[in-house]
């Protein structure tokens, strides 16, 4: 008994050792400059020399995480970890950087600058690309955006003249590939070693429609087209691949709903593979789409959509929804390293409700609360999250609080004014550098926060406090609602045509004689016989008979729906597909279905 209780502790030691260990250091940006804390206490890291300019502008980490570069708008610096002290080994001179980016092997750093031209002059030159060992030049361009991305040992960047150029093994006095297309408005690349693939968008004009093609690189030739999607209503793409490069979804947003049916534009969700298959994603909600998010591993996404509350479900690598998370105030998915947990939340102009959800079990962990979170992000060990409240976004409240995904606050730091926090971001690191771990919903040991809780009760004068509330919420926007739907109604009945108002009398008209020659036909047969028939039962459903109960054929309907839908995964089943956890639970069921149905039928 005493070895089991023992073994009990340690066990749980270990546990909380293990969801404590954060190997990612955090890097803090504000208006008192740039530093980089340690995971254990959050403290400045050793031989580190914080920038204390209040000018940085912009940071990003290697792609191993083992070296930081930063702009203060004077200098571009670079530090780098030897033996766990970080220190600015690179310091290069290239003032009013805005943007910047590492090669995968974070032997080059590319940097940008605004674009600007004098009349009469050639542009001078932008974006360049420095050898971050030596901190020489390594080339220079023009470019009116900052477009340069490096993909192992082949540069890409989309140039002025309506093409997407391609610089290999760091070459860059020569153009080796290139795609010419009219007009081409974005391009991605997979990101896959090897021969990766390419999808380019070209904007609609003229009334046309817009498209997204799939190349394989190098094969650019319009008869080397692998898969083209086209649509209407599209100002622009987001295009995103799954870590494999099989698969890859276009985020088409329209500016502007042209039915006025919302206010963020009208979105639609495209897939297309490197086999050259194409659907649209099929969403069981109206409204905008809010986020999209592959795993890591590549083989789902989530996508959270639809008029608030917004609903959330899990699709599959051939764009078939396979669970739902439900609906709730949420407007961002975002799965971690490890593709385990899945982190479901409403930020922004939401009160910063947070759900984690375990994937391959598809069962909720925590639900939390991270008010007036204006940024969240996962810490590469997938088992923590650091949510953060940002100027300009907000200037109040400005901080910023690590969580464990069981919901426990593990460290939080608070900004007074005039400081403010700016971003926050952690030490990026290599997927197979993080040790795997065990998902649990026990909480482990943390903090209180030191801010205020919100009171979520109503406020109410006092002079109605202590009675009853006959005030509902909302009934005048309600009333606006239903009087603008019913004037939009009547405004769509007097846009039809002369034609089409007398072909809608005439089926109304001839939909009402059958009516009434089926009733008369009912009557008779009453009158004749004394009662019905078992066949003219079920074909009596119109007329205000004895016999029809429509609660029991509600019922019967729902259940010859999952029926039906039994059938279909069935069939599934014969094909040898993989079934998830809620449609073996349907399978399970069919019998009790099927007793159910026969009851009710008697």
């Amino acid at each position: 008994m005493c070895c089991c209780i023992i073994l009990k502790y340690v066990t749980e030691i270990l546990f909380l050792l293990q969801s404590l260990a954060m190997s990612s250091s955090l890097v803090v940006r504000g208006s008192r400059g740039l530093c980089l804390q340690k995971p254990s206490d959050f403290a400045i890291h050793q031989g580190f020399q914080p920038d204390e300019s209040k000018s940085c502008k912009v940071f990003q980490f290697s792609h191993d995480g083992t070296r930081l570069a930063w702009s203060n708008m004077s200098t571009v610096q670079i530090a780098s970890v030897k033996d766990g002290v970080w220190r600015v080994s690179v310091v290069i001179d290239a003032a009013k950087v805005y943007a910047l980016q590492w090669s995968p092997m974070s032997t080059h750093l590319s940097t940008w600058e605004q674009y600007s031209q004098t009349a009469g002059q050639e542009p001078r030159p932008n974006l360049h690309v420095w050898n971050t060992g030596s901190g020489k030049k390594k080339h220079l361009f023009s470019s009116t955006m900052y477009f340069f991305i490096f993909i192992f040992k082949n540069c890409f960047f989309r140039n002025v003249n309506n093409e997407v150029q391609f610089y290999i093994n760091n070459d860059f006095s020569t153009v080796a590939h290139k795609i010419h297309m009219q007009k081409v408005a974005d391009f991605s690349m997979s990101p896959t070693p090897g021969r990766p693939y390419v999808v380019t968008y070209v904007p609609g004009s003229k009334g046309g429609p817009s498209f997204c093609k799939l190349f394989q690189f190098p094969n650019f030739g319009e008869n080397q087209v692998l898969a083209n999607k086209s649509f209407f209503q599209a100002d622009s793409v987001d295009i995103k691949w799954n870590s494999t490069g099989t698969g890859v979804l276009l985020l088409v947003q329209a500016e502007v709903d042209k039915t006025g049916a919302s206010y963020y534009g009208k979105q639609q969700l495209h897939y297309m593979t490197t086999k050259g298959e194409t659907c649209m994603v099929e969403l069981k909600k109206e409204g905008p789409i809010y986020s999209v998010a592959w795993s890591p591993k590549g083989d789902v996404f989530a996508v959270v959509y639809g008029f608030m509350p917004a609903r959330t479900s899990l699709y599959n690598n051939k764009g078939d929804a396979v669970f739902d998370f439900g609906t709730g105030p949420k407007n961002l998915a975002m799965f971690n390293p490890q593709s385990s947990i899945l982190m479901i939340g409403g930020f922004g102009n939401l009160r910063g409700k947070i759900d984690m959800w375990d994937v391959s079990g598809r069962t909720l962990i925590s639900s939390f609360d991270a008010p007036d979170t204006t940024d969240v992000k996962w810490n590469p060990d997938g088992q923590h999250i650091v949510t953060s409240t940002c100027a300009p976004r907000l200037r109040i409240g400005n901080g910023y609080k690590i969580w464990h995904y069981s919901g426990s606050l593990i460290h939080e730091k608070l900004f007074s004014p005039p400081d403010e926090l700016w971003e926050t971001d952690w030490q990026s690191a290599l997927p197979e550098s993080i040790p795997p771990f065990k998902i649990s919903k026990q909480l482990v040991s943390g903090i209180q926060t030191t801010q205020p809780q919100v009171s979520k009760q109503v406020y109410r004068p006092p002079g109605a406090r202590g009675t009853l509330s006959t005030f509902k919420l909302h009934d005048e926007e309600q009333e606006k609602a239903i009087a603008f739907l019913e004037g939009k109604k009547e405004e769509k009945q007097e846009n039809l045509s002369k034609t089409a108002q007398k072909n809608k009398k005439r089926r109304e008209a001839a939909k009402k004689k059958k009516d009434e020659e089926q009733e008369e036909n009912v009557g008779n047969k009453v009158q004749t016989n004394g009662g019905l028939s078992h066949q003219d039962k079920d074909s009596y459903k119109g007329a205000a008979g004895l016999l029809f109960d429509p609660e029991k054929e509600k019922k019967i309907k729902k259940i010859k729906e999952k029926l039906g839908s039994i059938q279909s995964i069935k069939s599934l089943q014969g094909q040898g597909k993989p079934l998830e956890k809620n449609q073996l639970e349907k399978l399970s069921r069919e019998q009790e279905l099927l007793d159910e149905l026969k009851k009710l039928s008697v």
